[in-house]
C-alpha cells in the first residue's frame, strides 16, 4: 500500500494498556425457575382443600432482552451487507469514553474495556465530538477506535472525522504513520462542528466497511504482511489544532462483535 506523505504524524502510545490482557468472558445466564403444582388427593370430608398456588416464574430481564435482539439485528444487517458469513460469536459492552487533546498532527488511543486482543470484528458506537477551532483538510479533528495494537504501539485506527473517515496506520519501523486509502465509496462526510453521529466500523481478514449513521461510507483494504495478528482494541483521538482544548469526544452506547473462531 502507498503511504502519503501529508499524513504522517507523530503519535502516543498508553502504557497501561500492557497490562490489560485478561480475558473477557461471559457469564452463563441462570436457568429459569419452573412453575409447579401439587395435585391434592381425594378425602372423605366435607371441606374442600384449596389447590395448590403455582410457584411464580422468573421473568426475563426485558431491557437486556431487547437490547440483545437489537445486537442481533445489527449482525443480521451485516450479514445481509456480505460484511460477515456469520452472526456466531460474543458481543461484549464497551465503557463509556470522553476525553480531550490538544496536541496538532498527534493522534492518541485510550482503554475501550474490553482486555482481550482480538483480530476480526465488528464495533459501532455513538460519537460526539468538537474542535476548540475550525480544522480543514490535511488537518483532521475526531475519534473512534483503535485495533490490533501491539505492545510497542503499531496498530490501526478508524476516526470518525471533521470531513472523512480517517483510517490509518502507525508502524514503529517506519518511524511514523501514514494513512490507509479507501477501497471503494466516497470515503467523505459533512458533518459540523460540533458534531454527533452513529459509527459503525466491521472488519473480517484484510477487508473492513466503515457506516456513518448507517450509511456505508467506504471500504478498505489493510495490509496483508503487517497488524495481521490479534491485537488490542481501543478508543482513539486526533487533534487539528493546539487550541484551547484541541479535540474534544465523547464516545457512548459502545458495542464489540467478536466472531466465534
Amino acid at each position: 500500500m502507498k503511504k502519503t506523505a501529508f499524513v504522517w504524524f507523530r503519535y502516543v502510545t498508553l502504557a497501561v494498556l500492557l497490562l490489560s490482557t485478561a480475558c473477557a468472558t461471559a457469564a452463563p445466564a441462570a436457568p429459569a425457575a419452573t412453575a409447579t403444582s401439587t395435585t391434592i388427593p381425594a378425602t372423605a370430608t366435607a371441606t374442600t382443600r384449596p389447590t395448590s398456588t403455582p410457584r411464580p416464574t422468573a421473568t426475563p430481564n426485558l431491557a437486556a432482552t431487547q437490547e440483545a435482539k437489537a445486537d442481533q439485528a445489527v449482525l443480521q444487517k451485516y450479514l445481509d451487507s456480505g460484511y460477515i458469513s456469520s452472526t456466531q460469536g460474543i458481543v461484549y459492552g464497551l465503557t463509556d469514553n470522553t476525553r480531550e487533546m490538544a496536541q496538532r498532527n498527534y493522534l492518541d488511543y485510550d482503554l475501550s474495556g474490553y482486555k482481550d486482543v482480538v483480530t476480526d470484528f465488528a464495533a459501532w458506537a455513538d460519537l460526539k465530538w468538537s474542535s476548540a477551532s475550525d480544522v480543514h483538510y490535511p488537518e483532521f479533528s475526531g475519534c473512534g477506535f483503535g485495533f490490533r495494537m501491539k505492545n510497542n504501539g503499531d496498530a490501526y485506527t478508524a476516526m470518525l472525522t471533521n470531513d472523512s473517515v480517517f483510517v490509518t496506520w502507525c508502524f514503529q519501523a517506519l518511524k511514523g504513520c501514514g494513512r490507509v486509502g479507501k477501497s471503494s465509496g466516497k470515503g467523505t462526510v459533512k458533518l459540523g462542528n460540533p458534531a454527533e453521529a452513529h459509527f459503525e466500523f466491521i472488519l473480517t481478514g484484510g477487508r473492513a466497511h466503515a457506516l456513518v449513521d448507517g450509511e456505508l461510507i467506504a471500504d478498505y483494504t489493510l495490509f496483508q504482511d503487517r497488524l495481521t495478528d490479534p491485537g488490542y482494541f481501543t478508543y482513539s483521538i486526533i487533534s487539528g489544532t493546539n487550541k484551547d482544548y484541541g479535540t474534544r469526544c465523547s464516545i457512548t452506547n459502545g458495542k464489540l462483535w467478536v466472531p466465534a473462531e
